[in-house]
């Protein structure tokens, strides 16, 4: 017996699937992300999908079936116009949305997370002209905050061992375990904290500063580029060691309009 519910949500991605069907992946408000199809949504005259290929909030009518959920109805709740007269935002966007998919799983509702990506994509809908160094900075802070708000959190003022406020310059970054280290316990269990490795004090503030702050206030950094590549580092090794599947392109290269060569865009799993 097939059973109807409504839901509120943001589509991540689209798949095609069979001949003239499409598989999309929306996070929803109420049910956290849920997949389903639509019905000849890869047709020319399709009713449905133009609603659900643009980067807004939709209501959804969804049926629940047997074995496949399907849509039965689309209505626009808010469109972000502006981010699609800025090719730049555009990918931005795109990004962001791939690392939401990627980064959680079915089911798993969290109006935190939701409310998150609104206020992702209304900042892109406002915020001047982004240069490729901004934007890549900006998609490293919205990894940060997804990071904190899928459970990794990342530890970035006191020691993962022994919890003291870590001193300046005196400490060690461990992406696996998820934060830093002081150097006196790096040094008491060698064995344990191998993989630490050095950051400096400016990258560690700097992702401080993106974990904890509006987007809004992040364009006004200066960003130089060996911290701006640092930051990238550390921030990409944490989606490494924590993230169910890895992007195939680096923070840095997605925002990247024009690429030296063709890449791949589909995600890479993670072998345990």
């Amino acid at each position: 017996m097939s059973v109807l519910y409504h839901a509120t949500g943001i589509v991540l991605s689209r798949r095609d699937h069979k001949e003239v069907d499409r598989g999309y992946s929306v996070l929803t408000r109420e049910y956290g992300k849920i997949e389903f199809l639509a019905r000849g949504g890869h047709k020319p005259l399709a009713k449905l999908t133009p609603h659900l290929e643009m980067v807004a909030e939709v209501d959804l009518l969804v049926v629940q079936g047997r074995v496949y959920q399907t849509v039965a109805g689309v209505d626009r709740v808010r469109a972000f116009s502006h981010i699609y007269t800025d090719l730049p935002k555009l990918l931005l966007a795109q990004n962001a949305l791939h690392l939401v998919d990627i980064g959680t799983k079915p089911q798993e509702q969290d109006s935190l997370l939701y409310d998150q990506l609104l206020a992702w994509l209304e900042f892109l809908n406002s915020a001047p002209a982004l240069s490729e160094e901004r934007s890549g900075y900006v998609l490293g802070s919205f990894a940060l905050k997804l990071l904190a708000l899928t459970g990794y959190r990342p530890e970035l003022h006191r020691c993962l061992s022994c919890e003291d406020i870590i001193a300046e310059g005196d400490y060690r970054f461990h992406a696996l375990k998820g934060g830093v280290v002081c150097a006196a316990c790096t040094k008491k269990n060698e064995h344990q904290w191998f993989a630490a490795r050095a950051i400096q004090d400016e990258t560690l503030k700097l992702m401080r500063f993106a974990l904890s702050e509006r987007f809004e206030d992040q364009l006004k950094l200066h960003l130089p580029g060996e911290l701006l590549s640092a930051f990238h580092d550390a921030v990409e090794s944490l989606i490494v060691s924590h993230f169910p599947a890895i992007p195939a392109n680096s923070l840095r290269s997605s925002c990247r309009l024009f690429q030296d060569e063709k890449k791949p865009t589909a995600s890479v799993s993670r072998v345990s």
